[in-house]
């Protein structure tokens, strides 16, 4: 081949090759790279973004969504999709290809050093609960220690402030120099209890999703055995109607009583055979719930003996006294209403207080006693 059909080769761009000659940061095997990683230019960054294996939790996005970089809105892409940087300014995933895939770059906003690995998604939508998210899922990782790891309580109340402190300084960025270097002496020191924790912490999880499994599936094969006698106990009474109405027709009343009282037996032992096949767990609940209903005073179904319930007598007791709470001595308040606000723990987490219910239905009983009838 003569030299003038040879093609010279083109230099690299400059950019190319100024980013080849930047100095590469080593990664070992199991470094963590990207957000979390130390010894970038860009330090320990904070992730937005909840990551839930669950897949319960989604994405935020609205309609009005509108890339502050590009201007581009939902209704021009309805692909658009904005992420979420370390210092919380939001842009699409196409103004972060252009201006992150060579390496890191400042903010366009507020000029901090990003890098595109450190972009995630928006799970909330205030971002200043996003950053409260991060930073306290960030502080729980190192600051895990437990009730067990201190001599007393007061040692374990101090630990906590200090924790809650830490947390208010990195959120609205207060010290944060001297925060950090807190934050990195406390890992340092605490390194084996904090893997230790984290590896009970991780077991504990593991068997609450077990156990929550297996409430699964037993709810699930509870309503599928429901559903099926359901279905069946609709056939018999289907059957039996349709036998006692030939009885009748015919002008025996015998057999068709006689039919009536079969169902009934046939449909208690399917009862009986259902409840031997329910999970024990339900069972124990259902055979509670029916306990409560059966052996309560104040139930409708109710057949024991007499009980009287005390009550203030508004011929001995003074007019002032009648809005008092009378809640010691033998009194119980048996309605499944209050048994549920006493027991369920969703309700006392509200902040329910019986106290408050019990005062509202006194008043509204007696506070009308005294006013002469209309007629």
């Amino acid at each position: 081949m003569s030299s003038s059909s040879r093609v010279p080769m083109r230099k690299a761009p400059a950019s190319a090759s100024s980013s080849r000659g930047k100095a590469q940061i080593p990664v070992r095997k199991g470094q963590r790279v990207g957000t979390n990683a130390k010894g970038t230019e860009d330090g320990y960054l904070y992730v937005a973004g909840v990551r839930d294996p669950s897949k319960r939790v989604t994405e935020y996005r609205t309609e009005q969504d509108v890339c502050p970089i590009c201007h581009t809105d939902r209704q021009f892409n309805q692909n658009l999709r904005l992420l979420v940087s370390p210092c919380y300014h939001k842009m699409c995933e196409s103004c972060i290809d252009r201006l992150f895939t060579l390496g890191p770059e400042p903010c366009p906003q507020c000029g901090r050093i990003l890098r595109k690995v450190n972009f995630a998604h928006q799970t909330f939508e205030d971002l200043k609960v996003e950053k409260e998210v991060a930073v306290r899922r960030r502080m729980a990782q190192v600051f895990n220690k437990r009730r067990e790891d201190f001599g007393s309580d007061k040692e374990y109340d101090n630990y906590l402030e200090e924790v809650e402190d830490l947390t208010f300084n990195l959120l609205n960025d207060i010290d944060v120099e001297k925060t950090e270097k807190r934050i990195s002496e406390f890992e340092k020191s605490n390194a084996s209890l904090i893997a230790t924790n984290q590896e009970k912490a991780a077991l504990e999880a593991m068997s609450q999703a077990e156990r929550e499994e297996v409430e699964r599936r037993a709810r699930e094969e509870r309503m599928r055995m429901v559903e099926e006698a359901e279905r069946v106990e609709k056939e018999e009474e289907e059957r039996v109607k349709k036998e006692v109405t030939e009885a009748l027709a015919k002008g025996d009343s015998r057999l068709a009583r006689e039919l009536e009282m079969q169902s009934r037996t046939a449909k208690q032992l399917r009862q009986e055979a259902l409840f031997k096949f329910i999970p024990p767990s339900l069972l124990l609940q259902q055979s509670t719930q029916d306990e409560i209903q059966h052996l309560s005073p104040l139930s409708p179904n109710y057949n024991g003996p007499f009980v009287p319930i005390p009550y203030s007598d508004p011929d001995t007791a003074h007019y002032n006294q009648w809005y008092e709470l009378k809640v010691d001595g033998d009194y119980v308040d048996g309605r499944l209403g209050v048994i549920f606000a006493k027991t369920d723990e969703r309700v006392r987490g509200g902040g329910w207080d019986l106290g408050l219910f019990w005062e509202m239905e006194i008043r509204a009983a007696v506070e009308a006693v005294g006013v002469e009838p209309l007629v």
